[in-house]
């Protein structure tokens, strides 16, 4: 089935924003049909809306410092494809945060929803960002000022607004 472009886009805009930006992870899940096939490469596969909902709100609610990243996303026919940074905000202020990509591959099903999702990371890179922020946590006695976080997260929100309005690489 064809789709016109600007629903598919307006239904990628609602699901990052709903998800990777607001990071309301169980209201993320409506976002995709009930049948959905959602493949993560390096964590399993999982069948319908409620299976992922379950999936995402255990895992995000363990793994609540990775933030998203949207670099960019193009649209073609039923498909978005996206590139992302997952990070974790370095607890020192002057430091750099710690990044590992992400690739994702979104399949439009209708009425503003996804019907397949797959997931593309590398896996030994993930776990090189987890070893380097937990080592950087334990230097610096905390996983970093509460303030300092919250201005980054609120910056990494606005832009991840502004690259949804441009599609453009950040």
């Amino acid at each position: 089935m064809t789709y016109p472009d600007n629903e598919v886009v307006d239904a990628f805009k609602a699901f990052w924003t709903t998800g990777s930006t607001n990071e309301d992870w169980s209201a993320w899940a409506d976002h995709f049909t009930d049948d959905v096939d959602y493949v993560e490469r390096q964590l399993g596969t999982m069948a319908g809306k409620e299976a992922v909902r379950t999936w995402i709100t255990e895992l995000m609610a363990v793994s609540y410092d990775v933030h998203a990243v949207l670099n960019w996303y193009i649209v073609a026919g039923d498909r978005v494809v996206f590139d992302m940074w997952n990070r974790y905000f370095h607890p020192d202020p002057e430091r750099a945060p710690i990044d590992f990509a992400g690739l994702t591959v979104l399949t439009y099903g209708g009425n503003g929803l996804f019907k397949r999702e797959e997931d593309y990371w590398d896996q030994a890179t993930a776990k090189t960002a987890y070893v380097e922020w937990s080592a950087a946590c334990r230097e610096f006695g905390s996983t970093g000022d509460p303030d300092h976080l919250a201005a980054l997260d609120a910056q990494r929100r606005a832009d991840q607004l502004e690259t949804l309005e441009s599609g453009r690489i950040r």
